[in-house]
């Protein structure tokens, strides 16, 4: 599968509670990583040593978070299975990309690591998730 990057807000606990801050997020196979956002930072590199936390996703299941539970709109959240393991808030800047990312993680959840995925299967989701999206815009 593509692996998929962007900015999402990540929630996190501050010194005075919780706390959302920007995050790059890159999902590959089944890991997906969160690099701290630097403002001054040179060329950003993936393989960067800033990295800051990894999840597998065959550890967690996704759900959408109501707003007014965590105050902020198109948030969504990896629950862990195990309940040694926290919950993963994140939140996207619109509708579409929630539906984006909703169909990048989900689209990997059930899938085992480093499985090969068929072209045919493949254009079948990509096609899954362009109708999902139009119906969320309408």
């Amino acid at each position: 599968m593509e692996p998929k990057s962007g900015k999402l807000h990540k929630l996190g606990s501050g010194l005075f509670g919780p706390k959302w801050t920007e995050k790059w997020v890159h999902l590959d196979g089944t890991v997906l990583k969160c690099f701290p956002m630097a403002v001054e930072q040179q060329i950003f590199s993936l393989g960067s040593s800033r990295q800051n936390s990894s999840y597998e996703l065959m550890d967690y299941k996704f759900a959408v978070v109501d707003e007014k539970k965590v105050n902020r709109k198109f948030a969504f959240q990896l629950e862990a299975i195990a309940k040694s393991s926290k919950a993963v808030t994140f939140a996207c800047s619109s509708e579409k990309e929630l539906a984006e990312w909703r169909f990048a993680l989900t689209s990997r959840l059930c899938l085992p690591a480093d499985v090969p995925v068929s072209p045919v299967i493949t254009e079948k989701i990509r096609r899954a998730a362009e109708a999902f999206s139009e119906a969320c815009v309408l």
